[in-house]
């Protein structure tokens, strides 16, 4: 049998080729299986798009509708009112994006089923009391009011004879003597008081000197002047005497804080000896910042507490706040008053300060609140109320205002549907016009809260299902709950649990939003934008 022809170089190369082309077949075949697969729904819509005929896709885009701008869920095919609120309804081109009504952040509307799968719970927005607690640290000192010193009033140089309070920290009486002094002036002072005494005592009566009574009263006046009381002048009138000392006694009852004389010692005149605290009460002098000053007010109750004595809380009252701030620490310096019972505050504890003011009194309700608590009266017009109590809109914009009779009072209210729902609940809606309590101040759970950054929102229920988003103004939190500076009503349901899902679901859709642009960044602060660009050029 004959061998077959060896194969040529050619044929070999031909063979391994037509290999390779094989196996890159099976694979781009693979590759081609699986992105179909992949993008199978792409491919699918270009594939109806492509068939479909140019006049459905025209249809598609032609024609009008009519809504109710209240109440978008509202559409007809003609025009006519809306039969919630009986508002002419707005016409638009079909498939056009609702507006949303000014102020209106977003819109959702979930089915009750959705409403109860997501927990979602709303609350009622009413006035209610809320305080801020400023809690900072002070030091105890001197009462300067309580606090006396002690000098030597007798003119020259006097000598300490003998002292009676011989160290600091002594507790002394008023009236109590604390040492003697002797001065020739003081001597010659008391011989002239008896000199005179002594005249005006005997038979010759007036002479060329004068009055003899009146000389007995300037010499009690020099010796006044030289720190004599009237208790000791009529102790030495009583004894006739003129002793060459004189006891110095203390002005008030307290702890001897300084002691600057010894035994034996010349004193000029005005020279201190002795300085007399007393501790019956105290000052507490704290350091506020700078944006907690208006937190402060002269008069408001404190408590402090030290570490001498735990659990025990000190009461006083805010006496006095400096007028100038401290440029080192940026700090306020704040007196308060302390009773000091039993003199356990000692002067240089450091004391924890904690007071509290109601949030409606403090500078950024007081200049937003005070100006709307003037009460409107039992018949306003238009302009006098301004606002609809039902929706928060302003009168006119929905056409002619509607009045209605509640209460004994007249009411304006925005359109022909408002009325029933004023009628049914009226003291929810006429605490929208009535002035807030004093102390009152509307507030929001912080679970209802949502803060993007560029704003603060809260979904507010609308109807049964309806929630619409709004931005507000809100105070510093307190306590689990954000105080409403701006942007709701009294009355009002906020959705207090599961606002985030709420707001998941208006982003699921881009129609229940507005445009980007309506959605502005709060204005950044002057002071933190300065700092920013004087970084920024330091770069």
């Amino acid at each position: 049998m004959a061998s077959s022809a060896p194969r040529s170089r050619w044929s070999k190369i031909r063979l391994v080729i037509k290999v390779v082309e094989l196996r890159l077949r099976f694979v781009a075949l693979l590759a081609a299986t699986g992105l179909a697969f992949a993008y199978w729904d792409t491919i699918q819509n270009r594939y109806e798009k492509w068939m479909r005929p140019a006049h459905r896709a025209e249809a598609a885009h032609v024609g009008s509708e009519f809504y109710c701008p209240m109440h978008p869920n509202v559409v007809r095919d003609e025009s006519g009112s809306c039969p919630i609120c009986g508002m002419p309804l707005s016409k638009r081109v079909k498939g056009e994006k609702t507006p949303l009504p000014e102020g209106v952040l977003a819109r959702v509307q979930l089915a009750p089923m959705r409403v109860r799968q997501a927990g979602i719970r709303t609350v009622s927005v009413a006035y209610g009391p809320m305080s801020e607690t400023l809690t900072t640290v002070g030091t105890v000192d001197y009462d300067e009011r309580r606090l006396k010193r002690i000098s030597s009033k007798i003119k020259g140089m006097a000598r300490v004879e003998r002292l009676y309070v011989d160290f600091n920290g002594v507790e002394v009486e008023a009236g109590q003597p604390m040492a003697d002094l002797y001065g020739a002036e003081l001597y010659q002072g008391v011989r002239e008081l008896l000199l005179a005494q002594k005249r005006a005592q005997g038979p010759v009566g007036r002479s060329a000197g004068g009055d003899p009574s009146e000389m007995v009263g300037l010499s009690t006046e020099k010796l006044k002047l030289m720190g004599v009381t009237q208790a000791q002048v009529d102790a030495i009138l009583r004894s006739g005497k003129a002793e060459f000392t004189l006891p110095i006694v203390a002005p008030i009852g307290g702890h001897v804080v300084r002691k600057e004389v010894v035994e034996g010692q010349y004193v000029s005149e005005g020279q201190l000896m002795f300085e007399v605290a007393d501790l019956h009460s105290v000052w507490v002098k704290a350091q506020v910042y700078e944006d907690q000053v208006g937190l402060v007010r002269v008069g408001q109750e404190v408590e402090a507490t030290v570490a001498a004595y735990p659990g025990e809380v000190f009461k006083g009252k805010v006496a006095f706040l400096q007028p100038h701030l401290d440029p080192a620490t940026r700090t306020l310096e704040v007196r308060y008053d302390l009773a000091n019972p039993g003199h356990k505050l000692r002067p240089g504890f450091f004391a924890t300060v904690s007071l509290k003011t109601p949030i409606a009194e403090t500078p950024m309700f007081r200049g937003r609140i005070a100006p709307a608590r003037a009460a409107i009266g039992t018949n306003p017009t238009v302009a006098e109320q301004e606002k609809c109590p039902v929706t928060g809109g302003k009168l006119g914009s929905m056409g002619d205002p509607v009045a209605t009779e509640t209460g004994g009072r007249k009411v304006w209210t925005c359109c022909g549907a408002c009325p029933p729902k004023l009628l049914a609940s009226p003291a929810r809606y006429l605490a929208r016009l009535d002035p807030p309590p004093v102390d009152g101040v509307l507030s929001v759970p912080d679970s209802a809260v949502i803060d993007t950054g560029a704003l603060t929102m809260v979904y507010i229920e609308v109807e049964a299902g309806v929630f619409e988003g709004r931005k507000v103004v809100l105070g510093p939190r307190n306590g689990g709950r954000f105080p409403v500076l701006e942007g709701l009503e009294p009355g009002e349901t906020v959705v207090a649990n599961g606002a985030f899902l709420v707001d998941a679901e208006s982003r699921l859709d881009p129609s229940t939003r507005p445009e980007p642009s309506r959605e502005k960044p709060a204005p950044e602060p002057a002071g933190r934008a300065a700092a920013r660009e004087t970084s920024t050029i330091a770069r």
